[in-house]
């Protein structure tokens, strides 16, 4: 009886690794993955939003701008830890079955892809002490710098414009 147990649990074990193996490589597609940093993309956009309104005087939560900061921060770490993962060869337009804004260029000029994610990364951080400051005039002139250089400089190159 005993034997029958652990030979049952054993064989559901293994069938549930598969499962798993399964779900790990389905979660990796390249369709999930466009999501996924679309959704990564997104949250830095919401962060930088919420900063901005206090920053133009629309919101007077400035006790929560250090907070956006520090997570903006955290995305862009974890950007430049997983940019591979994140942007992998064959997630680019047309691709998939999901369409995305990222250019050729990220993949064609990787280098230069990799110093914006870091350059993202720096400015984040600079991001951080300015609005731990409370000024909320440093940090409108902060958030304009990091607008145009950190975002832009990645988005004018790497990134489909509007239209």
């Amino acid at each position: 009886m005993r034997a029958r147990l652990i030979r049952r649990t054993a064989v559901a074990l293994a069938f549930a690794s598969g499962l798993g193996a399964a779900a790990a490589f389905a979660a990796d597609e390249p369709a999930n993955l466009v999501k996924y940093r679309q959704s990564f993309m997104t949250a830095n956009g919401a962060h930088l939003t919420m900063i901005a309104a206090v920053a133009r005087g629309e919101i007077s939560w400035t006790d929560e701008v250090a907070g956006h900061a520090h997570a903006l921060h955290e995305q862009a770490k974890n950007l430049n830890a997983h940019l591979q993962q994140l942007f992998p060869e064959g997630t680019g337009p047309g691709a998939t079955e999901v369409e995305t804004r990222a250019l050729p260029a990220i993949w064609e000029r990787w280098d230069e892809f990799e110093q914006s994610a870091q350059d993202f990364e720096t400015a984040s951080a600079e991001l951080v002490q300015v609005a731990e400051g409370g000024d909320t005039a440093a940090l409108g002139q902060a958030l304009g710098s990091f607008g145009r250089d950190a975002c832009g400089g990645c988005h004018e190159t790497f990134r489909q414009d509007d239209d």
